[in-house]
């Protein structure tokens, strides 16, 4: 028997005021719902329905996991305050709350877009040597936590293998729309930190990977983060390296 059947997983995402996107984290709480792990999984959101709240789960002990590919307001202040934590353990209303860091900051991220990466690459005929990397985060316009994509980009270059590595956020300096100057690559690929798939997802990124690159260049755009099936491994290493439900 799973150490988590008695346990509820509630996953948190961002979600949009206009209820856009949402699709890859319920899409992530059907894969983990069906590893039978879980008495129960339920995806929620801060800015869309079904809004955050321990309400929508009943067990005594819930792992709570933000799916968001950063640190920063949200995560240490804004879930915390809607579910009433006060830390990574909380005892609430009798039950037991465990709140893990975000599955952006897990230390598996780099490799898995490294090896995203090359896989695009072999699919393309593209050298991994010749080709840069520009990680595209959300940011924003406060620079809350910018650091998780410049630490992953450093992570990626200290592993190797690629021309350049560098990130580029959508709300904050260094922008995207600035990638030819971010790298000198010829062919670059465009790696979304995004984990949801909204606006910026759907529609910003292709947006840009469209434009008219500068002559000799091109820009490829792989898809969001969220649609990898190794985030369910990660989301489950979180909730393993917390503390004992």
């Amino acid at each position: 028997m799973s150490a988590h059947q008695a346990s509820a997983l509630l996953l948190v995402g961002h979600g949009a005021a206009a209820a856009e996107g949402g699709e890859g984290l319920r899409r992530l709480a059907a894969t983990l719902r069906a590893r039978r792990l879980f008495a129960e999984v339920e995806p929620c959101f801060c800015r869309q329905p079904p809004l955050a709240s321990l309400d929508l789960v009943r067990s005594p002990t819930v792992h709570v996991v933000p799916v968001f590919s950063a640190d920063g307001v949200f995560t240490r202040r804004i879930i915390p305050e809607r579910l009433g934590l006060c830390g990574p353990v909380s005892r609430i209303a009798g039950r037991r709350v465990l709140y893990s860091p975000p599955v952006g900051a897990h230390p598996a991220i780099p490799a898995l877009l490294a090896r995203r990466a090359r896989a695009f690459c072999r699919s393309r005929g593209l050298a991994p040597e010749r080709t840069a990397l520009v990680l595209a985060a959300h940011g924003s316009p406060r620079a809350e936590a910018p650091g998780t994509a410049t630490d992953i980009a450093a992570a990626l270059e200290r592993q190797g293998g690629f021309a350049e590595v560098a990130a580029g956020y959508l709300e904050q300096p260094p922008f995207l729309a600035a990638w030819p100057a971010l790298v000198s690559a010829a062919d670059v690929i465009l790696l979304p930190l995004l984990l949801a798939e909204g606006r910026h997802a759907g529609q910003d990124l292709p947006a840009l990977a469209a434009a008219a690159p500068p002559p000799g260049r091109r820009l490829w755009l792989l898809p969001g983060l969220g649609r990898d099936p190794a985030l369910s491994d990660i989301v489950l290493d979180l909730v393993a390296g917390g503390p004992p439900s």
